[in-house]
C-alpha cells in the first residue's frame, strides 16, 4: 500500500504556485493578523445555504504515491449541478489596486477546493470567488467558472509537483528513522544528572507536556536535551524540534553537539535561523528592491531542493545557498525550517506574534521545544507581547520626509494628525493605565491603515508604520489582567508603551499548542517563580532540580561586605579595584569582574589601569559587533603565565551562555546583588505584583538581580577539573532572602578585610 503524504491545501497551493517576490515582513504580518476579523466579517454575510469554514478532504493518486489534501474553505456552497468556493484574503492594501491574477496562489488554493468538492460530491461545474477586503469595508471580488475536467487536471498538476518534493522529504526522513532507532548517547557515558535530564526532556514530549529543570553549569544541558527529543522524534512524539536560545553561543553549543552525533553515526538535518540583519547579503537591509527579494518565489523551489541533501544547514551553508540561487538567506532558512528536523533559532520565532514560524506555532502541532537558558524567557516574552509609539521619533522622521517631499505630502499630513496625539505638556508625570488610551489608539489606527497604502520608499518610515499596525494589533488583545498602557513622557512627546507585564498567560497557550518542551537553564530559582512565569505549572508538568556534578571543594565563594550602592561607588572605588587585583593576584589567571551597570564598570576599570598601569585588563564596550566580541573571549587563553582581568556587566553577553572551560577562567568578582536599576517601568511591576501576592520586590528587582549574579559566577566551573573562586562584594549578600537563593553546593566564606581575602585565596590555590 502506498505511504499517504499529508498536505494542506494552503501549503500545496503555495508550493506549486507561488511566485514573484517577497513581501515585506511588517506588511504580510499586519494582513496576518487582521485576517481572522476579515473572515468573520464577511462570513456572517453568507446566505444561509453557504458553509463557512467547510472541511473537505481529498486523496489523490500519481505516479505511485498517494497525497491526502485537507482544508477547510473560507465559504463554500455545494448545490445538485454546483459547487462555488468562496476565498477570502484580506489586506491593509486598496483592494482596487489588486488586479485580478496578481495572486496565482490564491486562485490556486480556490481551485484546490472547488476541485475536491466537486469529485467528492459529483458536481460537473463550479464557481469559484475570490475576495479581497479591507477591515474599513472596501472590497473586490473577481470570479471564474470551471468544469470539472479543468479542475481534476489542474489539482492533479498540483499534486504531481507537490510530490516530486515531499518524496525526496521523505527518503530523508527514511534513512534518518533508521538511525535514530540504533542511536545511542554520543559520550562514553554520562554526568551526574545527564540521564535524569535527556529522560525528563523525553517524557515531556512523549506526555505533551512540559519539564522545567534547573540543571548546574557545565552538566552538559545541550547534549543531554537534544539526546531525549531526539529520542522522542524518533518515537513519532514530535516530528519536529526547535532548540531555543537567545544568544549566539548557544546556537554554536547546540550544532556542535548535532556534529558530535553525526560523527557517531546519526543522520539529522539541522538549520539555523540567523536574525535578518546578521546574515542579509546587502548592506542596506532594505527588502524594497532588493534582488534577492524580487523573483524570490520564482527560484525558491530549486534551492529547497538542493538543501534537501544537506544536514548541517548554519549560517555559512544558508549564506552559500542563498548565493548560488540569488535568494534572501533569512527567507530561505524559515523556508529550509519547515522540511528539517532540528531548527536552531531565537525564542522570537516560537513566541512572538510577530515573527513566529506559522505551520508550528499558529496552531496545534507536534514541534518539541527545547528553551535554553530559560530564565531569560519571561522578560524576553514581555518584549514580544508589548508594542510602542514614540512621538519623539516620529517628530524626527517627519522632519526627514517633509524635506525631501515638502509639507504637502500625504505622508506628512499623516504624521501631522498622528503627532497630536502623542504631544504631552511639559510637565505630565509618567502614567501606567488599566485602560487603553482611546484616543491614541484610534490616532494609531488611523495613520497604520492609510500610512501602510503609501507603501513610502524610506525604510525608516517603513519600520514606524510597521510598529504603527502592531501597536494597533496589540490594542486589540489588551487585557488588564496582563497589560497596562504607559504614557512616559519625553520632552514634549509622549512615549505610549502597551505594555504586558504577566506574560505567563499567552505563554501557557503557546506551550499547549506543540508536542511537548524542555525549559531549562542553571539558575530558576526559586522554582515555582518561574513555573508560574513561564506558563510551565499545570498539574501534567514536571519540575526538576539536579545538583551539581563537580566537586564541591573546586569552588570556594568569599563573601565581602564592601559598600557598593550606587551612592557609596564613588568613594569605595578604589577598595572594590583592591579586591579585582587581588584576586589576579593570587594565581596567574583568567578572571573577569562584573558589575551592575556600563557606567560603573568604567569607573573601576579606569581607576584599576591608572593604579596597575602594567597589569593585563580588558573591558567590555557597548554595542559590540560579533567579531569584536570573539576577540574578547579570545583574549582568555589556556594556560596563562599571567593574570589577565575581563571587567564585564552582569547579565550581559559575556556574563550569560560564554564557555571558558578548564583553565581558561579562574575566577570572578562579582560586584553588587546585580538588581536591575530603578525605573518607571520595574516599579509599576513591583506594585503589581505586590497587589497579587505581596511578591513585587523579589519579581521585579530579587531574583533578577540574583539570576544575573549565579549565571556570571557560572562562568567559573565548567567540567570535573575545574577549579576557581567567586567574590561578592555587596552589604545585602548577607540578608537571609539572598543567603536562601544561593545554590546548594556553594560554601560560602564570609571575609571581614583585604588581608583576610588574600589568605583565603593563597589557602586555596595551595590546596
Amino acid at each position: 500500500m502506498p505511504q499517504i503524504h499529508v498536505v494542506s491545501a494552503r501549503a500545496l497551493a503555495e508550493y506549486a504556485m507561488e511566485k514573484g517576490d517577497l513581501i515585506p515582513g511588517g506588511a504580510s504580518y499586519a494582513r496576518m493578523r487582521e485576517g481572522v476579523r476579515g473572515h468573520q466579517a464577511l462570513q456572517e454575510l453568507l446566505p444561509v445555504n453557504w458553509q463557512a469554514e467547510a472541511p473537505v478532504s481529498r486523496d489523490i493518486e500519481a505516479d505511485g504515491h498517494v497525497l491526502r489534501v485537507q482544508g477547510r474553505a473560507d465559504a463554500a456552497y455545494v448545490g445538485p449541478d454546483l459547487v462555488c468556493v468562496k476565498e477570502i484574503k484580506t489586506t491593509g492594501r486598496n483592494p482596487d489596486a489588486i488586479m485580478k491574477y496578481d495572486y496565482p496562489v490564491h486562485w490556486a488554493q480556490a481551485e484546490i477546493y472547488a476541485a475536491m468538492l466537486c469529485l467528492n460530491h459529483g458536481v460537473d461545474r463550479a464557481e469559484v470567488y475570490l475576495t479581497y477586503a479591507r477591515l474599513d469595508g472596501r472590497m473586490r471580488e473577481y470570479r471564474e467558472e470551471y468544469d470539472i475536467a479543468t479542475l481534476d487536471r489542474l489539482l492533479t498538476g498540483y499534486a504531481r509537483l507537490y510530490l516530486g518534493w515531499i518524496t525526496a522529504v521523505d527518503d530523508w526522513k527514511e534513512k534518518r528513522q533508521a538511525t535514530l532507532e540504533r542511536f545511542g548517547f554520543p559520550y562514553d557515558g554520562y554526568r551526574d544528572g545527564q540521564r535524569e535530564m535527556a529522560v525528563a526532556t523525553f517524557r515531556a514530549m512523549k506526555r505533551g507536556a512540559n519539564a522545567l529543570i534547573e540543571a548546574p553549569t557545565g552538566i552538559g544541558k545541550t547534549a543531554a536535551s537534544l539526546y531525549g527529543a531526539l529520542k522522542a522524534l524518533g518515537k513519532g512524539y514530535v516530528t519536529a524540534i526547535f532548540y531555543l536560545t537567545a544568544r549566539t553561543t548557544g546556537r554554536r553549543a547546540a550544532e556542535d553537539a548535532l556534529d558530535r552525533m553525526r560523527e557517531q553515526g546519526l543522520a539529522i538535518r539541522s538549520v539555523t535561523v540567523t536574525a535578518k540583519e546578521k546574515c542579509c547579503l546587502l548592506d542596506s537591509m532594505d527588502c524594497m528592491g532588493c534582488p534577492h527579494a524580487m523573483g524570490y518565489y520564482d527560484r525558491r523551489r530549486d534551492a529547497l531542493r538542493a538543501a534537501v541533501g544537506m544536514q548541517r544547514l548554519d549560517a555559512e551553508a544558508i549564506r552559500a545557498l542563498a548565493e548560488d540561487y540569488g535568494l534572501c538567506p533569512f527567507e530561505l532558512s524559515l523556508d529550509i525550517s519547515e522540511t528539517a528536523d532540528v531548527i536552531i533559532c531565537d525564542y522570537n520565532y516560537a513566541f512572538d506574534p510577530r515573527v513566529r514560524i506559522k505551520r508550528y506555532f499558529d496552531t496545534r502541532s507536534k514541534a518539541g521545544l527545547l528553551v535554553d537558558e530559560a530564565h531569560n524567557l519571561p522578560d524576553r516574552a514581555r518584549e514580544m507581547l508589548s508594542a510602542s509609539l514614540s512621538g519623539r521619533r516620529l517628530y524626527e522622521l517627519r522632519k526627514r520626509v517633509m524635506a525631501f517631499e515638502g509639507k504637502e505630502s500625504p505622508m506628512v499630513r499623516l504624521m501631522t494628525e498622528l503627532l497630536k496625539a502623542l504631544r504631552c505638556d511639559a510637565d505630565q508625570e509618567p502614567e501606567a493605565l488599566s485602560g487603553m488610551p482611546e484616543d491614541i489608539v484610534e490616532a494609531a489606527r488611523r495613520f497604520a491603515e492609510a500610512a501602510g497604502e503609501l507603501n513610502s520608499p524610506e525604510p525608516d518610515v517603513r519600520e514606524f508604520v510597521f510598529d504603527a499596525q502592531w501597536f494597533v494589533n496589540v490594542s486589540r488583545r489588551f487585557d488588564p489582567e496582563c497589560y497596562r498602557a504607559m504614557l512616559l513622557p519625553r520632552d514634549r512627546w509622549l512615549l505610549v508603551r502597551l505594555w504586558c507585564f504577566d506574560p505567563s498567560k499567552h505563554m501557557r497557550r503557546a506551550l499547549a499548542r506543540v508536542g511537548g518542551a524542555a525549559l531549562f537553564s542553571a539558575t530558576l530559582a526559586p522554582m515555582d517563580f518561574y513555573a508560574a512565569q513561564l506558563g510551565a505549572d499545570g498539574e501534567a508538568d514536571e519540575a526538576l532540580r539536579l545538583e551539581s556534578p563537580f566537586p564541591r571543594e573546586n569552588l570556594r565563594v568569599l563573601r565581602l561586605p564592601v559598600p557598593v550602592s550606587l551612592r557609596d561607588r564613588e568613594r569605595t572605588r578604589h577598595t572594590v579595584a583592591q579586591v579585582i587585583h587581588a584576586m589576579a593576584e593570587a594565581k596567574p589567571g583568567n578572571y573577569i569582574a562584573c558589575f551592575p551597570s556600563y557606567a560603573y564598570m568604567t569607573l573601576v576599570f579606569t581607576h584599576y589601569r591608572m593604579m596597575w598601569p602594567y597589569e593585563d585588563a580588558v573591558c567590555q564596550e557597548a554595542h559590540m559587533t560579533e567579531p569584536q566580541r570573539m576577540a574578547f573571549i579570545e583574549r582568555f587563553k589556556p594556560a596563562p603565565t599571567r593574570s589577565l582581568v575581563g571587567f564585564i556587566v552582569l547579565g550581559g553577553v559575556f556574563a550569560e551562555g560564554v564557555d571558558l572551560p578548564e583553565d581558561r577562567l579562574s575566577g570572578a568578582a562579582i560586584v553588587s546583588t546585580g538588581m536591575p536599576q530603578l525605573s518607571f517601568e520595574r516599579e509599576t511591576l513591583r506594585a503589581l505584583m505586590d497587589d497579587a501576592d505581596d511578591g513585587g520586590m523579589d519579581a521585579a528587582y530579587t531574583y533578577p538581580g540574583l539570576r544575573r549574579v549565579l549565571q556570571a559566577a557560572g562562568r567559573v566551573i565548567r567540567t570535573e577539573t575545574d577549579r576557581g573562586v567567586v567574590i561578592l562584594m555587596d552589604m545585602r549578600y548577607r540578608q537571609e532572602k539572598l543567603r536562601e537563593l544561593m545554590p546548594p553546593h556553594w560554601d560560602v566564606t564570609d571575609v571581614g578585610k583585604l588581608s583576610g581575602l588574600k589568605r583565603e585565596l593563597a589557602a586555596f590555590w595551595e590546596g
